[in-house]
């Protein structure tokens, strides 16, 4: 979603990135629905322990790139049809439960569109240490868990994807519309499907059914939460990324650079990730395709890298973002605490050009 507060220098610089095509996406969504189709394999075949979790990783990568595929989809950046967007985009997000029209309404309009301006962006947005204290025992104790450095798989399905991304209410999403419940209904018809198949494979075979609806089920479902948690809390919670109160304020120093962070994951991971994690130039222009993200980066990189944040991800990293990274001060930008002590003060970068 573009805005009036883009930078046009740095959004025309990849323009000529917005190359959606056929061939590419087919293949890539080939790929990955193999994936998907084989772990299921390994996982109900009468075969050993080992391939069975073999497979159940395999399911767990598969439910990943085939979200991550849909996500690509909803943006209208995957396929060069707007229809073939429509439709694989609601397949590829079938087995992580994501509804197409719900997932479009929270991530592309409320994320991109207004991203780090809290009541607007729904994802990770931190609390004061007003609103902290103020919250029920139960709620506060929920905070610290999510923002404990391995919390992120519990916050994704209870304060996203339970509340917002199925069936979500008027109150959640501010609006009820017939394609939201469409969409719901369509990815439990999914899961019912994929519960189905597993429990009459297990009868048929002799086989366990709590192993095989754990491992082939369960498990995939779970760590896919976890994935999709982590990656989003690294995308947006950083000790120099500041949020924002007031809307003015927000629109004075917005710029999608400086609104997410450039994170490399050890081992090279980030490349299974079909690219996401070239955030800055996804926020950028999202109808970039994700095979054309790494290149995208490079160009902001090459021309702008003073104005985002880069770090390789490590242990102390990754600690020291968890531990400063709590609550949030609005009027002063710094993060806090859960005492509310200040851990990192944020330097307000203006976009230029």
């Amino acid at each position: 979603m573009q805005t009036s507060t883009e930078n046009p220098s740095r959004k025309a610089l990849l323009i000529a990135l917005e190359n959606a095509g056929y061939l590419k996406p087919f293949f890539a969504l080939a790929i990955d629905l193999a994936l998907f189709a084989g772990g299921l394999t390994l996982v109900l075949i009468d075969a050993s322990m080992w391939l069975k979790v073999l497979g159940s990783s395999m399911i767990t990568v598969g439910i990943v790139r085939l979200f991550l595929i849909g996500h690509d989809a909803c943006h209208g950046s995957f396929f060069k049809s707007e229809w073939l967007n429509q439709v694989v985009g609601r397949i590829a997000f079938l087995p992580s439960m994501t509804a197409f029209s719900l997932w479009d309404v929270g991530h592309n309009v409320a994320h991109h569109g207004f991203n780090n301006l809290k009541g607007r962006d729904q994802v990770w947005t931190p609390f004061s240490k007003v609103e902290f204290d103020a919250l029920p025992r139960y709620r506060r104790a929920l905070e610290r868990i999510y923002r404990s450095g391995l919390g992120w798989g519990l916050y994704y399905f209870l304060e996203l994807w339970w509340k917002k991304l199925y069936f979500a209410t008027r109150k959640q999403i501010g609006a009820s519309r017939a394609k939201y419940h469409w969409d719901s209904a369509l990815v439990t018809s999914g899961m019912l499907t994929w519960v189905s198949l597993v429990i009459l494979v297990a009868f048929e075979t002799n086989q366990s059914l709590v192993l095989l609806l754990t491992l082939g089920v369960i498990v995939p479902f779970v760590l896919w939460n976890v994935v999709m948690g982590f990656v989003v809390f690294v995308h947006h919670t950083h000790p120099k990324i500041a949020w924002f109160l007031k809307r003015h304020e927000w629109q004075q120093y917005r710029a999608y650079l400086t609104a997410t962070v450039q994170v490399r994951l050890p081992l090279g991971m980030d490349r299974l990730l079909h690219n996401i994690m070239e955030h800055n130039a996804h926020h950028l222009n999202p109808r970039i395709p994700m095979y054309s993200l790494r290149r995208a980066q490079a160009l902001l990189t090459e021309r702008f890298n003073d104005q985002f944040q880069i770090y390789r991800m490590n242990w102390q990293t990754y600690r020291d973002c968890v531990r400063r990274c709590k609550l949030y001060d609005y009027t002063n930008h710094a993060w806090l605490d859960f005492r509310g002590q200040v851990t990192s003060r944020v330097p307000l970068v203006t976009s230029s050009t």
